[in-house]
């Protein structure tokens, strides 16, 4: 299954309606997907909640593509404006779907693709996130990404 989710409704409406696109906003459910090896591709869009069962409230999207990781590392993940930050201040309690400033985490695994709203149109944003469900994407249209490695279309992994 080709999942899409995020924390913050509204954010992908344009992409929920896709034939090969589930949304589902409970993070929990994708975990189970993840190991029970039907998750294809998951998107992030910022961060995750689950707020029945609450084990994954507030977590931005790197911490869940690293939770996903943890069970199959193979999983291309594609996270939109979803970098975890320590804060400038230790001391203020900020939880980490709203810490968006400050030193940012390196990322640790492979697979996982990061992209910013601020380099991208909307449109774009759409076409990027379809042709990466589609195994369309390639590493050219992309210009403004941070990875390790990932796997593009029309190359090799980078």
């Amino acid at each position: 299954m080709n999942i899409i989710t995020s924390g913050t409704p509204g954010l992908c409406d344009s992409l929920q309606n896709q034939d090969n696109i589930i949304y589902e906003r409970n993070f929990e459910q994708i975990v189970a997907l993840a190991k029970s090896g039907e998750l294809k591709k998951l998107c992030i869009f910022m961060d995750v909640w689950n707020c029945y069962g609450r084990s994954f409230n507030q977590m931005r999207g790197q911490g869940a593509a690293e939770k996903i990781h943890e069970i199959d590392p193979t999983i291309p993940i594609l996270v939109w404006e979803g970098r975890e930050y320590d804060p400038d201040d230790p001391d203020i309690l900020i939880p980490p779907a709203f810490q968006v400033s400050g030193k940012i985490h390196p990322i640790k695994n492979n697979n996982e693709l990061y992209l910013y709203f601020d380099n991208y149109d909307n449109d774009t944003i759409d076409k990027l996130t379809k042709k990466f469900f589609s195994d369309e994407l390639s590493l050219k249209e992309i210009p403004h990404s941070d990875f390790l490695s990932f796997s593009f279309n029309n190359t090799s992994t980078i």
